[in-house]
């Protein structure tokens, strides 16, 4: 495949997730829904035994007892890890700890719930499927992947899946556990446009309206069906949050990102890294999520979307995971 045709695809493949993060709801079961799985080189693989066999060997990398899953954010998929080089996270855990990464790629318009219910199932196939015990899963998730890793940790304790006994480490970056201010905005300007008696003013608040049950999930951060099912989830700012646990055993991490170096900007209490304030990011006062300082760490100077692709951000990881702090 040449050069040209690489690029071809990789921008049809960048425009179809940015869709179905905007619409991706209104796509389920159509041709156009980004179906969730493991890819490489812009193609879904496949879990059975042989296939994953083939995937080290495409990779010139040993089978591992060690797997890291990484899991991209809203409107995105795999390739938002990569550096220029092509290298990203999971290729410098594969080099540094020996870990074979899986990159995961998802419909970010579905319910975060959704997602989790499928990604709990994908892992648990990964598990009985991989040629090798599994002895060691660590996941690094960004923005809504965040939420999709909680909400999948979630229901594979409901079903009793066997992979989370070896989960060890996940690492949150830039995920907004208690929701994010954008769409809580999103929220207030569509309720405000509903009570003008206008015609045209009703109109484009319906459009606002149309974006994805996703987006609209980042709202309060909502993990679990029982938070949107059945509720009339548009009203003004109406959190109808339901808790989940953690997974016993696990050690979790949080990552933060701020705009500016003095962390007690006021740019930085507001948007944070553009998209996600840090109260969020860390938990802070979250009614379900306690992260203890030393497993959390503010990068100054950093957007949202950097802290993928930042040398020391993994650095960070890399620390933590040589000095293995305690349980959290």
């Amino acid at each position: 495949m040449t050069n040209f045709v690489k690029k071809i695809q990789k921008i049809a493949s960048q425009g179809l997730s940015i869709l179905n993060g905007a619409v991706g709801d209104k796509l389920e079961n159509s041709f156009l829904e980004v179906s969730m799985g493991f890819y490489h080189q812009e193609k879904k693989l496949s879990l059975e035994a042989s296939a994953l066999k083939q995937y080290c060997l495409e990779r010139n990398s040993v089978l591992s007892e060690k797997v890291c899953i990484l899991i991209h954010g809203l409107t995105h998929n795999e390739t938002a890890w990569d550096f220029p080089d092509k290298t990203n996270y999971g290729t410098f855990l594969e080099k540094d700890f020996q870990f074979t990464p899986f990159y995961l790629r998802y419909n970010t318009g579905s319910h975060i719930s959704d997602n989790g219910k499928k990604l709990a199932d994908l892992l648990e196939t990964l598990y009985k499927n991989y040629p090798v015990p599994i002895q060691e899963i660590c996941i690094i998730s960004h923005s809504m992947g965040g939420l999709v890793t909680h909400s999948a940790c979630h229901y594979a304790q409901e079903y009793d899946c066997k992979w989370t006994e070896k989960l060890k480490n996940i690492f949150l970056l830039a995920t907004p556990h208690a929701g994010s201010f954008l769409e809580k905005f999103a929220n207030i300007t569509t309720n405000i446009l509903e009570k003008v008696p206008n015609w045209q003013t009703r109109l484009v608040g319906d459009a606002i309206n149309l974006r994805s049950a996703g987006i609209k999930d980042l709202r309060f951060g909502y993990l679990r069906e029982e938070d949107w099912n059945n509720q009339i989830t548009d009203n003004l700012l109406h959190n109808t949050q339901k808790g989940v646990k953690k997974i016993k055993g696990a050690s979790y991490y949080i990552i933060a990102g701020r705009l500016t170096k003095d962390e007690k900007h006021w740019l930085t209490h507001l948007f944070g890294d553009i998209l996600v304030n840090t109260e969020s990011a860390k938990a802070e006062d979250h009614p379900y999520f306690f992260f203890p300082p030393e497993n959390c760490y503010e990068f100054a100077k950093t957007n949202h979307f950097k802290v993928q692709t930042k040398m020391e951000v993994y650095e960070k990881i890399k620390n933590w995971l040589s000095n293995l702090p305690s349980k959290s």
